[in-house]
């Protein structure tokens, strides 16, 4: 699964929960990398990556199961 989505990393996708920008950043603390939604009140994370790219993807993973589980 994670082989589909290789070549579209260069950029952030929207969050599944609210449709807001989901930007995927460095963590200074532990040196991680981690997406996150962009508004305030949306609770929607995930952090711990090793590369920008598996963070990408797990974030466009998490919108896959999210639309299907409540769509």
């Amino acid at each position: 699964m994670a082989r589909r989505y290789a070549g579209d990393v260069r950029w952030g996708w929207t969050c599944p929960r609210c449709d807001s920008e989901a930007p995927v950043r460095k963590d200074p603390s532990s040196e991680t990398f981690r997406w996150e939604c962009s508004r305030d009140d949306c609770p929607a994370v995930g952090f711990g990556f090793r590369s920008r790219r598996r963070a990408r993807i797990a974030l466009r993973k998490y919108c896959d199961r999210y639309e299907s589980i409540y769509r």
